[in-house]
């Protein structure tokens, strides 16, 4: 049985309720050449059902969260690569603006890097990256976020993750994350964290021996991140993408507030030709794995890079944010349905040729892009055996009874995550009382 038909019987036997409109709407998002709305993939020939079943399915389908983790990475963990040993995922979230959605409820806020303040849901992905010199991915776990943390969130799905099996496996998360991310670690067995740094960050080296009088001490002296540090423990050089990266790293050091766990900083520093810092600012990682090389962890997180690319083909291509609908399980499940067909991409991908039109330039990789493998989708799919069975005459619905009228929606405030801050006055001196 083929990678495609193996995930897809997976995935079927994870889905309770509404099993075979909700699969075919997922094998219907992977082969639309452009996802207008929800409602659009009824036009698919994949779509057998009416238009109506649509949002009937996202709204009563049922899902086994475990079953889909495991049809996800057992059926397509061979399509994955590994680094030195160890199986790399990474973790982030994206938001999704629904600005003018005033009854849709669970709303959070969110200013962006542009100084907009914007309105909608947050949802934090766990993926595992799948090839190092391209943007595939395998959405492992998506979730999304209604009163949690990034930190809070990354901690629940890595205990997820590092359950599924006995491999060695690395985290990689960016500087948006925060050190409480340690707690949801000290749970796991076979995971570790990579995870940047913001400069100017206090860390703490191991205390020295004890003397015999007194409480023990927790920690040494201070290192801070800054551009006088001493001297590294290890240094080592190496190419990335053409380009010459120097890797330091300091061993034993530890958070103020986590100082059973001791880990390794790393510096990385991309070079010119005459040794010179290529950018001002270097990139500062903390890693709990010990024992792996420096060049390893490294090469891990600038592998994260493919989860910010896969964000992009989600929202540009497969439709992320194109379902409006003002129900919240909806929503939920339209994100499900997004990762599912991004999965089944893959799944499709050994069966699938790199070829291009003839007026493109000639292809660069051997391997096939997502949007390739996206537009070859349907000729392969509607040849495809699944076990999803074809619809049955129910004949006509009742429809609204006579006299009645739906009242109006409710309005839903938007959630705060932290509390409002009080304006200081701009007229006296003295500040706002907290």
């Amino acid at each position: 049985m083929e990678t495609n038909q193996q995930f897809l019987n997976a995935v079927y036997n994870a889905i309770g309720q509404r099993r075979d409109s909700y699969l075919e709407l997922g094998m219907a998002l992977a082969a639309s050449d452009h996802v207008a709305s929800a409602v659009a993939l009824s036009e698919s020939a994949l779509y057998r059902r009416e238009f109506s079943s649509v949002y009937e399915t996202l709204r009563e389908v049922k899902i086994d969260e475990a079953a889909l983790l495991q049809a996800n990475l057992a059926v397509l963990g061979d399509h994955c690569e590994t680094l030195d040993g160890y199986e790399v995922y990474s973790g982030d979230s994206t938001f999704i603006k629904r600005s003018h959605a005033a009854t849709l409820p669970a709303r959070t806020m969110k200013r962006l890097r542009t100084g907009e303040l914007v309105y909608g849901h947050e949802t934090y992905w766990t993926v595992r990256l799948a090839e190092q010199h391209t943007s595939w991915t395998v959405v492992a776990m998506v979730t999304r976020m209604a009163n949690a943390s990034v930190t809070a969130m990354a901690a629940q799905q890595m205990q997820h993750i590092d359950g599924y099996n006995d491999q060695a496996k690395l985290l990689v998360l960016d500087a948006g994350h925060g050190q409480a991310v340690l707690a949801g670690y000290q749970a796991c067995c076979h995971t570790d964290i990579v995870m940047r740094l913001k400069s100017g960050q206090v860390f703490r080296h191991a205390p020295s021996a004890y003397q015999g009088r007194g409480r023990p001490r927790k920690h040494g002296e201070r290192f801070k991140l800054t551009a006088d540090v001493p001297a590294p423990n290890e240094q080592t050089t190496l190419t990335f993408k053409g380009r010459t990266l120097r890797v330091s790293a300091w061993h034993n050091l530890h958070y103020m507030h986590y100082s059973d766990i001791h880990g390794v900083i790393l510096k990385l520093e991309f070079l010119n030709p005459d040794g010179t810092p290529l950018f001002n600012k270097p990139i500062w990682l903390f890693s709990t794995a010990k024992t792996a090389k420096p060049e390893t962890l490294a090469r891990a997180y600038l592998w994260r890079s493919a989860h910010e690319l896969t964000f992009r083909f989600l929202k540009q291509h497969l439709g992320l944010t194109t379902c409006q609908s003002p129900n919240l399980t909806c929503c939920d499940n339209w994100y499900q349905l997004v990762a599912l067909a991004m999965n089944l991409l893959l799944s499709l991908k050994p069966q699938l040729t790199n070829t291009t039109p003839p007026w493109y330039p000639r292809a660069r990789h051997k391997t096939v892009s997502q949007r390739r493998a996206q537009k070859q989708a349907l000729a392969f799919l509607l040849k495809v055996s699944t076990p999803t069975k074809p619809p049955q005459p129910a004949g006509k619905a009742p429809g609204r009874p006579m006299g009645y009228h739906p009242p109006p929606r409710t309005r839903h405030p938007v959630t705060r995550k932290s509390p409002k801050r009080r304006k200081a006055c701009p007229t006296c001196p003295f500040k706002a009382a907290v």
